[in-house]
């Protein structure tokens, strides 16, 4: 039987490999806002080949799991992403460059057909999973960057709440809940976030700092359990 002291450093080993590689992709074709109100991050209304993804787009897969299944669906009318997961996880990613100065506001439209149904506590290193998450990478005008995530909480967590998770007991990553429950499966729900006002929250002032990534990222991988999600709409907009 595995050591469970050595079994937690090789989870911790993959998830920050997992992160960590993310920085190696070289980034091309990176999304420049236009000026338009809103501006598109994702944009699902003309289907592309996931086989060969465009210039400025990367899907980080994991070695030891399936990646997401994706396609390009209508839901209720709604050109959107359907992400399928039954123990398994990657990361879509679109490199862009967004100044929050400008643009403070991310929003998007979610709808989870199918939530994770697991015992084990969301909290949890083993129960780190969720059927829809946003992750979100940073960068100051010194060149630090900072990640997070906003995510779909399951049974425990609920909009408003934070889960942070130790990472080789160094840092805490940060997940913001934006939504979750049983109780708002089913149906679209639109959000949007003040990404000045997280970034201030977790590291300091807001001010010339760029979103240089950002990833539709679901998995089932620690609970073994299956998942179905759709996003539409992810966009940046205007301080009102």
């Amino acid at each position: 039987m595995c050591n469970p002291v050595k079994k937690v450093i090789l989870i911790l080993l993959a998830v920050a490999a997992a992160f960590l590689s993310c920085a190696s992709v070289e980034r091309v074709s990176v999304l420049l806002p236009d000026g338009s109100q809103p501006f598109l991050l994702m944009d699902f209304r003309t289907p592309f080949s996931m086989d060969a993804l465009p210039e400025g787009w990367y899907h980080r897969k994991f070695k030891r799991h399936s990646p997401m299944v994706l396609s390009f669906v209508t839901r209720d009318n709604r050109p959107s992403l359907r992400v399928e997961t039954d123990d398994s996880a990657s990361m879509l990613f679109r490199h862009v460059d967004v100044d929050l100065d400008s643009y403070p506001l991310l929003s998007w439209d979610w709808f989870i057909e199918k939530a994770i149904d697991s015992s084990i506590d969301e909290r949890t290193f083993k129960g780190d999973d969720h059927p829809a998450r946003l992750f979100l990478k940073f960068e100051d005008n010194a060149g630090k960057q900072h990640s997070m995530e906003l995510i779909w909480g399951n049974s425990v967590l609920k909009s408003g709440d934070w889960k942070h998770l130790k990472m080789f007991g160094l840092y805490s990553f940060p997940h913001y809940v934006v939504n979750g429950g049983m109780d708002n499966v089913g149906q679209w729900h639109h959000e949007s976030v003040d990404l000045r006002k997280i970034y201030q929250k977790l590291w300091g002032d807001p001010r010339n700092v760029h979103l240089i990534d950002i990833a539709i990222f679901c998995d089932t991988d620690e609970t073994g359990t299956q998942s179905i999600a759709y996003f539409s709409d992810i966009a940046v907009e205007r301080a009102p």
